[in-house]
Order: structure tokens, then C-alpha cells, then sequence
């Protein structure tokens, strides 16, 4: 159980933040309720314990690719396919600003935050946010949000303590 390792004031922030990246309160009952049976064992619990960061980890594990994105430094290809989708879930089309986003070419030419920061712009001009947490790690990670809930979403990574900024600055 997550309280093994979280506080309730954690656990809650997760439930929160998922509730506010996922596109439908649907999806968004679905991930809290895969968040609240997440079952952990006696590794998790020892590697997990003091370290409130695992928490964001789980959100990712129970919402990716449906309300968040986890890719490889390099993996421009993932990063491409996984925010067009997460964009598509929200009515919102992302186009790199490229014809083909998924031509070899263009996408041996460019960077995740790279296209962290088109992608971030095109949304942005939709009404929407692309948002990314430092993972600590050479991954990229993050989600889409509606433009009201920053302030929100900054709360609750001081609470789960993760740095969350918009995708115009990627870690």
C-alpha cells in the first residue's frame, strides 16, 4: 500500500495531480482508482521510503500515455507519438511544425526539448499547457493541462516534492 511509504498529504497530491492531467473525468476516476491499488512489496517499500519522487513515478506507471508522457533523452520518436496522443485525447492537434513529425529525417535533426518547446508553443495557442517534472534522470516526462490549474499543479509537486514547470523550459 502507498501509505507504507507516502503521507496521506502526498498520496492525496498524486490523486489531485492525476485528476488534473488526465482529459476526462473519466480517465481521471480510472487512474485514481489504479493509483489507490497500486500494491507495493518489501523492495518498493525499502527503495521508496523518504523519497516522495517515487510517488511521481507511480503517476506516470498508472497514466502513461494516456495522461502522460515518459521517454528517453533521445527517443524523439516516443516524444513525438506520445504527446500527438495525449493531444488528441484533449481535442488539440500537435504538429511540430513539420508536415511529417514522424519523418526520419526531422526527427534525427532534433531534441526532445526541442520539440518540448514546439509542442508546448502549438498547445499553447490552443488554450492548453505542456508541462514536464525533472525526473532526476536522463528522461523527459510530463502531461497537458488546461491553462487554470498552474498555480495548482506548482503546489502539488512542493508536496510531492518534484519540480513541475511548463515545457517551454525542459529539464
Amino acid at each position: 500500500m502507498l501509505k507504507e511509504c507516502f503521507t496521506k498529504a502526498q498520496i492525496l497530491a498524486a490523486e489531485q495531480l492525476l485528476t488534473l492531467i488526465s482529459p476526462s473525468a473519466a480517465m481521471a476516476s480510472q487512474h485514481v482508482q489504479a493509483l489507490r491499488e497500486v500494491e507495493l512489496d518489501e523492495d518498493d517499500v525499502e527503495e521508496f521510503e523518504d523519497d516522495p519522487q517515487q510517488l511521481m513515478y507511480i503517476v506516470k506507471d498508472v497514466a502513461d500515455w494516456e495522461s502522460v508522457f515518459f521517454v528517453d533523452w533521445k527517443d524523439t520518436e516516443s516524444f513525438v507519438q506520445s504527446v500527438q496522443q495525449l493531444a488528441e485525447a484533449r481535442d488539440a492537434e500537435v504538429t511540430f511544425g513539420v508536415e511529417d513529425a514522424e519523418d526520419e529525417d526531422f526527427l534525427d535533426d532534433t531534441t526532445v526539448p526541442e520539440l518540448m518547446v514546439t509542442a508546448h508553443d502549438e498547445l499553447h495557442k490552443q488554450g492548453l499547457v505542456l508541462w514536464n517534472w525533472s525526473t532526476d534522470s536522463d528522461c523527459y516526462s510530463g502531461f497537458i493541462t488546461t491553462r487554470d490549474v498552474a498555480a495548482q499543479l506548482v503546489a502539488l509537486g512542493e508536496v510531492l516534492e518534484v519540480e513541475i514547470r511548463e515545457g517551454s523550459e525542459p529539464f
